[in-house]
């Protein structure tokens, strides 16, 4: 893979499509965003389909209340989204970065919606697909205090429509031959702008124990481990869009609040997610100086390893299975010379020793 520049392109242009449940609070992120790239010197603009769309409403007489709004005839919705996107392709600029909120489909009245019309697809000529995922209990909060969502969905149905919308989005991408990725809410917009423009910028999942670090007998304490991942991220994010497990945290729910069936899914929701990370990505970053045995990582390290990604192994714990070795492309018993390797391999230039915390 080439190197990448740390100067990014001043003027990205382009439009990319970003998707989430509702409660998700996806405007502000991509305002967020657009303020990353304003502070580079990019021209960039947020479309919100959503509050666009009740303002065409009340434009054209038929005013309706937030939380009705999805009550209203199909036919109705159907044509305001059309005259909310004629308004977007008509503000578009080829010299700007579009950035366009909308829904792959709702979750409403026990059935699912459209949030999208299939015919504007090609005409916006989206460049890139974004869908945003949340923990559950950060929207279950959201839809507490919202007169629209209060009540109106088990957890089992958020779990559902998070997947569903991440589904329909990918489909889009996949139908039009776009770049798909999904992005963890806590993923930083300095690292998601890096993906915005510059899409082929190499990717990393970082994978390591967290279950094991929570046993009686483990010999790390947590965390001080977590604190230095969290560093060992941030440095491999200079020059790397990094996806780190831990930016959702649906296994650390109260038990108490899930019934069985839901903390099955919300397992299986977990593993699939993190799974879906590691297929969006180029490499596979492993930190586990210690040695602790954790089937999640041997998992992630086999998924990687098997689906043609690149498996750097950080490993200083003595003894190692032949298993492991087997499925790794590198292992590394010193963190600066992984450190150096990565940045030399995938970052712009290579770094003195100095610079290598």
């Amino acid at each position: 893979m080439p190197k990448n520049d740390v100067e990014l392109p001043e003027s990205p242009r382009g439009t990319v499509i970003c998707t989430g449940i509702s409660k998700i609070d996806k405007v502000p992120f991509l305002r967020e965003l657009a303020e990353e790239g304003k502070r580079r010197g990019a021209r960039v603009d947020v479309h919100d389909v959503g509050s666009m769309l009740l303002r065409k409403a009340e434009i054209l007489g038929v005013p309706y209340r937030d939380e009705k709004i999805l009550d209203a005839p199909e036919v109705t919705l159907k044509t305001l989204r059309a005259a909310v996107f004629e308004e977007i392709l008509k503000n578009l600029a080829p010299d700007r970065l579009g950035l366009i909120s909308l829904h792959a489909c709702f979750r409403w009245g026990g059935i699912l919606l459209s949030g999208f019309d299939p015919y504007y697809l090609n005409l916006l000529k989206p460049t890139l697909f974004l869908t945003l995922v949340d923990d559950l209990r950060k929207i279950e909060e959201r839809m507490a205090e919202s007169r629209q969502w209060r009540g109106r969905l088990t957890r089992g149905e958020i779990i559902d429509w998070q997947n569903t919308e991440t589904f329909v989005t990918q489909t889009m991408s996949a139908f039009l031959n776009r770049p798909f990725y999904l992005i963890p809410k806590a993923q930083p917009v300095e690292s998601l702008w890096k993906l915005v423009v510059r899409p082929d910028r190499p990717k990393a999942y970082i994978s390591y124990p967290i279950s094991a670090l929570y046993k009686k007998d483990s010999p790390v304490d947590a965390e001080e481990f977590f604190a230095e991942v969290r560093a060992f991220r941030d440095f491999a994010s200079r020059f790397l869009v990094v996806f780190d497990p831990m930016s959702i945290k649906d296994l650390e729910m109260d038990p108490a609040r899930a019934d069985e069936e839901e903390a099955a899914l919300l397992k299986k929701v977990t593993v699939w997610r993190d799974f879906s990370f590691i297929n969006q990505s180029d490499i596979v970053i492993v930190y586990n100086p210690h040695g602790l045995d954790s089937p999640g990582v041997n998992d992630e390290v086999y998924h990687g390893f098997s689906n043609n990604k690149d498996v750097y192994l950080y490993y200083a714990g003595g003894s190692r299975s032949p298993f492991l070795e087997s499925k790794t492309t590198r292992i590394f018993s010193d963190l600066s010379e992984m450190k150096e390797f990565l940045a030399e391999k995938y970052g712009p230039h290579r770094p003195e020793r100095s610079e290598l915390p």
